[in-house]
């Protein structure tokens, strides 16, 4: 008797006390009772819900039972499955510890290596980005991710990295997910770069590439959810939805006083378009999904991106 069976329509005939009525039910919530008086009242047909021992009854005039339930049956008939299931986002890939991992080695990099910015050591010389040397030593651009001011800039990337970074990898693959997260932190980092070459602005962290992954997300989760609200029509609010809530962690977790702002919002722009178009890609290939030799593809592709750029910052 609930609200996607049509055999909960049955006439009962059980006389009133003048007997001049009928009942349409039982029914076993009120909510349904009222959007039946409703239907019905569009037809003008009177009328009235009411509770009884075996659930709530349409009491109607006996002369408009035939009529009343004839055009209950229609709406039912007319409405069945409605509103439709929503359908669930199921990712395509299998939960990680990849992503989180390549973050983590930050933390190896930073304490057997780099140390502290106020160290003076040798890899922020040869590595932050300069936006004065954009042209002539792009790398920069890459190297500047893994190098961190202190301690806290460190784990603070490490944690929301790695939070950010394994949703994605349930969507695009872990190897798709790490060459997206360190293209988008370079490109973030060259369009800040680009914005303050006149007056030079010097960079470093992965918070760039953190803030990319979210952009990232946002956009690859606004491909693959395009329609897929089934039997309703795609809205805007649907359409925006990822990418407002992209910006609402930037504004919160990324527009600290201390922080690089224009790095936080150019990294989350260039995610946001790369995971558009990642996510069009997915789309299209929704039946087969990267393969692993892709994902490991990916993924070296990766790690030679990195290990590249510190042999370009060190031989330059």
């Amino acid at each position: 008797m609930g609200l996607r069976r049509r055999a909960a329509i049955t006439l009962e005939q059980i006389e009133a006390d003048d007997g001049e009525s009928a009942f349409l039910g039982p029914l076993t919530n009120q909510r349904k009772a009222r959007e039946w008086a409703l239907v019905l009242a569009s037809q003008h047909i009177a009328s009235t819900p009411q509770f009884s021992v075996d659930g709530w009854l349409i009491r109607v005039p006996r002369e408009s039972r035939s009529q009343a339930l004839e055009a209950l049956q229609l709406y039912e008939r007319e409405n069945f499955g409605w509103p439709p299931k929503r359908k669930r986002d199921v990712p395509r890939y299998r939960s990680s510890l990849i992503v989180p991992m390549a973050f983590l080695a930050l933390a190896a990099l930073y304490y057997g290596y780099t140390g502290p910015v106020a160290g003076g050591s040798a890899w922020f010389g040869h590595g932050r980005a300069d936006a004065s040397l954009l042209v002539s030593e792009p790398w920069r651009m890459v190297t500047a991710l893994t190098l961190h001011a202190d301690a806290q800039h460190v784990i603070g990337n490490i944690i929301s990295g790695s939070i950010f970074g394994a949703a994605l990898s349930r969507r695009t693959g872990p190897g798709g997910a790490l060459l997206a997260i360190v293209v988008a932190g370079a490109l973030g980092n060259a369009a800040n770069a680009l914005y303050h070459m006149p007056d030079g602005h010097l960079s470093i962290g992965a918070s760039t590439a953190v803030f990319g992954a979210v952009g990232l997300l946002a956009g690859v989760q606004t491909v693959l959810g395009l329609g897929r609200a089934s039997g309703r029509r795609y809205g805007v609010v649907d359409f925006l939805a990822p990418a407002v809530g992209g910006l609402a962690l930037l504004g919160t977790l990324g527009s600290s006083p201390d922080s690089d702002l224009g790095a936080h919002g150019f990294g989350f722009a260039a995610g946001l378009l790369i995971g558009l178009g990642s996510g069009w890609l997915l789309r299209r290939r929704a039946a087969r999904p990267p393969s692993v030799a892709v994902q490991w593809l990916a993924g070296g592709a990766t790690f030679l991106l990195l290990g590249g750029s510190w042999w370009m910052a060190f031989g330059a």
